[in-house]
């Protein structure tokens, strides 16, 4: 079968198909053709080096795949061969078929094809975890959201206005805010070239915001902490600041990590603040809060409250060019890779 394989850590250029045999299928596991990838900037983080708990080289990424059952193990009853799912899985992705855990795997909509499928997952999934598990969103907040049209970011405003918060966002080039404004958000500054914490003062009359919602951090984090109104949460679950379109170079890797200030634990109780973080790789192994999230997710997409934004699609062999595109900074909204045959 085909894979993307990462040799070394380093540039698009490092991701290489090639042919290796089909991974076995366990007891508890199921082997999946796959039709859709989505790509996310974990990806990225992962071919450079600098995601936690990935394996030495070479080794196949990718965390987010939607495809077809073709194989179970003897234990698994839930799932049965021909169902259409998507899946999460810890690196090895981008594959032709892939050996997924089952409690990882989720029967898609009837209505929800393969592209759209690929583009759900990891969006909806770490939009409803920070925004509502950990953010405790209810009508009437005030949310800061900060890449607001990517992926995560598009699913984020979209879970927030249906809840009946208030949301004010930031996108990182002025070509975004247009998409993020006809989304609903009341406020959307370009936050890497224009204060956004002033326009959020203006519009909250100075009391700031209830949630942060960043995949950002660097010297927006430290704008953004300072934003938060009393009792508010601040759930950080990225660091896109220190990379670009080369790479991640050390310098500006502490750059951006000097920047961000010191927590001083007795200032969160004076303030009566909280300060959460959670990456999405780890929650892959809380399979029964995976499940009940996810049917929660598919009755929102069923209700047409989350639908996901393509905005780029390569073909499997052009992998690396997509790569390339999402590092870039210039998508909006999701990049899928589809396998074709």
């Amino acid at each position: 079968m085909k894979v993307a394989l990462i040799h070394r850590f380093g540039p698009p250029e490092v991701l290489s198909i090639c042919e290796v045999p089909t991974p076995p299928v366990g007891d508890t596991d199921v082997l999946i053709r796959t039709e859709a990838i989505g790509l996310n900037f974990a990806d990225i983080f992962a071919r450079l080096g600098f995601y936690p708990a990935i394996p030495k080289p070479p080794f196949v990424p990718g965390i987010e795949l939607s495809g077809v059952v073709e194989k179970k193990g003897k234990s698994v009853r839930d799932l049965k061969t021909g169902d259409r799912v998507l899946a999460f899985t810890r690196q090895h992705g981008y594959a032709e078929y892939v050996s997924v855990p089952s409690g990882q795997v989720a029967r898609v909509p009837r209505q929800m094809g393969f592209k759209e499928a690929a583009a759900f997952g990891v969006t909806s999934l770490t939009a409803y975890h920070g925004l509502v598990t950990l953010g405790n969103m209810k009508k009437g907040d005030r949310v800061l959201l900060h890449a607001a049209a990517g992926g995560v970011g598009i699913a984020s405003l979209q879970l927030a206005r249906h809840v009946g918060a208030d949301v004010h966002a930031t996108v990182g080039s002025d070509s975004k805010m247009d998409l993020v404004r006809s989304l609903g958000a009341e406020t959307v500054t370009n936050y890497s070239e224009d204060d956004f914490a002033e326009p959020v003062r203006i519009a909250t009359n100075g009391e700031g915001v209830d949630i942060v919602f960043d995949s950002v951090g660097g010297r927006v984090f430290r704008k953004g902490w300072k934003l938060l109104a009393p009792m508010g949460r601040y759930v950080l679950f990225g660091f896109a600041a220190v990379a670009n379109h080369n790479g991640i170079g050390k310098l500006r890797a502490a750059r951006e990590s000097l920047s961000v200030p010191l927590i001083y634990p007795p200032a969160l109780v004076s303030k009566n603040v909280s300060l959460m973080g959670f990456n999405l790789y780890f929650l892959m192994q809380k399979k029964e809060y995976l499940r009940r999230a996810m049917k929660i997710l598919f009755r929102l997409y069923a209700r047409g409250v989350l639908r996901p934004v393509i905005g780029a699609e390569y073909p499997f062999d052009k992998i690396a060019d997509a790569h390339r595109f999402l590092q870039s900074r210039k998508s909006v909204g999701k990049v899928v890779v589809m396998m074709g045959r």
